[in-house]
């Protein structure tokens, strides 16, 4: 499992074949919709998973990725940049 929490909206490349991403919002002063998207084709994207704001359950925001799939968060709608959490890559549960 990779994880990082700075620079969320970075490119990052699946490893491990079959795994999932997930993201966990520690702060947002309002609600958010994040999806993934595959680095080089925005049409090729998941679909938005809501993080309410305060809440900082960990959510599931894509599966069974391919082992060298390049993807990026994006958040849907205007939360500019207030708002900080962790994404988890390359992860089977």
């Amino acid at each position: 499992m990779r994880t990082a929490s700075a620079d969320l909206l970075a490119v990052r490349t699946i490893t491990a074949d079959g795994s999932d991403v997930y993201l966990r919002v520690t702060s947002s002063p309002v609600d958010l919709e994040i999806r993934w998207y595959r680095d080089d084709d925005h049409r090729v994207a998941g679909s938005p998973v809501l993080f309410p704001a305060g809440d900082h359950a960990r959510r599931r925001i894509g599966a069974n990725f391919r082992a060298g799939t390049t993807f990026c968060l994006d958040v849907v709608g205007d939360a500019g940049d207030a708002w900080c959490g962790v994404v988890d890559w390359n992860v089977y549960s």
